[in-house]
């Protein structure tokens, strides 16, 4: 695995072990607390990136054709079979995910940080076993 890879791996890891090991705590507190809402609103972000930028360094790695849109990373790897097929048509919601987090600010994102919490962390999980094989 190139080690630019590895290293980011290590990385998502770190935020997806935060996220989980705080869990609980964050979701008794996110509707209430301003400061528990912008941890998680970040540290989602940051893992919807990191996803994003692994994809794009997986494709581009095995001399792939970059990948246009962060959908199409994820799709690519689907296609490239880099990840289960029907796997990258579920988790391709991460590319969505990272722009209404980047660009939707004036949006309430409480339920969509819930529901990350509560349903999409698992899938943060199963990627990153996919991509260290």
């Amino acid at each position: 695995m190139n080690a630019i890879l590895h290293q980011k791996i290590q990385k998502l890891k770190e935020e997806v072990n935060y996220l989980d090991d705080n869990k609980a705590r964050f979701l008794d507190t996110i509707k209430a607390s301003n400061d528990t809402k912008k941890i998680v609103e970040r540290c989602v972000y940051l893992c919807a990136e990191m996803v994003l930028d692994i994809a794009d360094i997986a494709v581009v790695s095995r001399d792939m054709p970059k990948p246009e849109t962060y959908r199409d990373a994820i799709y690519k790897l689907g296609e490239y079979k880099i990840i289960p097929p029907e796997f990258s048509r579920d988790f391709v919601y991460i590319a969505g995910l990272r722009n209404y987090l980047a660009h939707d600010y004036m949006r309430d994102t409480v339920p969509t940080l819930i529901d990350f919490l509560e349903h999409k962390l698992e899938g943060i999980k199963k990627y990153i076993t996919f991509m260290e094989k």
